[in-house]
């Protein structure tokens, strides 16, 4: 009997510092899975910007899906609803000369209202995002809560001399992004890159 006893309470000590490494691989598995969702948004819009033309954004998420560019309206697997739409238009930070440095993508504004992803967005959706404000185990885009994930998609322009990007720059997209893939931008073997640097642990 006190074997017993003794061995349930070092199994419940076992459990309990087991705990907090179960629930923070849950988390990185998570943000994982919303980096890889987001990016699925940001390839799709690049594919609806080769069919309707450079520049042209989709008015809403629904139509990404409609027109087979997006297999199906993930979820935001932080929060388990709809992912919030980054918005064409740019941030006030932005339009006063603040935000991004030379070559980098603006950031928009984030519509977190219910149902924006179906409705038309003024400007056309550029990308979507976390909706949760929780802080984050990784660094991702120089950010570390959720809700500041911005999942863009990035086109590179062809300069002439064969260099990438606006005004001559090497890529439009994150330091480190190549040209190529008729004018997407690329990271690694991904064509279709968010905003900013990327992930980090």
């Amino acid at each position: 009997m006190v074997a017993l006893i003794v061995g349930m309470s070092i199994a419940a000590i076992l459990m309990s510092a087991a705990m907090p490494v179960w629930s923070q691989m849950a988390r990185r598995e998570k943000e994982a899975e919303l980096i890889f969702r987001g990016q699925q948004y940001a390839r799709a819009i690049g594919l609806f910007q080769r069919k309707a033309g450079p520049g042209v954004l989709p008015p809403n998420l629904d139509v990404l899906v409609e027109q087979r560019f997006l297999r199906k309206k993930y979820k935001d697997p932080i929060t388990g609803k709809d992912f919030a739409v980054v918005s064409a238009l740019r941030a006030a930070t932005n339009q006063s000369g603040g935000g991004a440095g030379p070559g980098a993508p603006s950031r928009g504004t984030v519509d977190n209202s219910p149902n924006a992803s179906g409705n038309r967005v003024a400007g056309g959706v550029m990308g979507v995002a976390s909706t949760s404000t929780a802080e984050s185990l990784r660094t991702y885009n120089g950010a570390t809560h959720y809700d500041e994930w911005q999942f863009v998609y990035v086109q590179q322009t062809q300069a002439p001399g064969g260099q990438a990007g606006p005004a001559g720059q090497r890529g439009s997209g994150p330091p480190g992004a190549r040209g190529g893939d008729q004018g997407l931008g690329r990271q690694g073997n991904n064509p279709f890159v968010p905003s900013g640097r990327g992930a980090t642990r």
